[in-house]
């Protein structure tokens, strides 16, 4: 979360209030994704290359074992 909001600070285009919502959503989106099957298929965009071979991969319907969400530093 800090990485998030150092970047959407970095841009200068919104007001503390603002990212501090973004966040707060974040965070509850991050918490629903944790939950047991909430989504069929998770793509951890950490590698451009091979987030998208997955995604065609799932998109061609083939098996594909889901990437596990990162733990959150802070």
């Amino acid at each position: 979360m800090t990485a998030l909001g150092a970047r959407l600070r970095g841009r200068g285009t919104e007001s503390d209030e603002s990212i501090e919502r973004r966040l707060a959503m974040a965070l509850k989106e991050i918490e629903y994704a944790r939950e047991s099957d909430a989504y069929d298929h998770i793509i951890v965009n950490d590698d451009l290359d091979k987030a998208y071979e997955t995604f065609k991969r799932i998109a061609l319907g083939e098996d594909v074992v889901s990437d596990k969400l990162p733990e959150l530093v802070d």
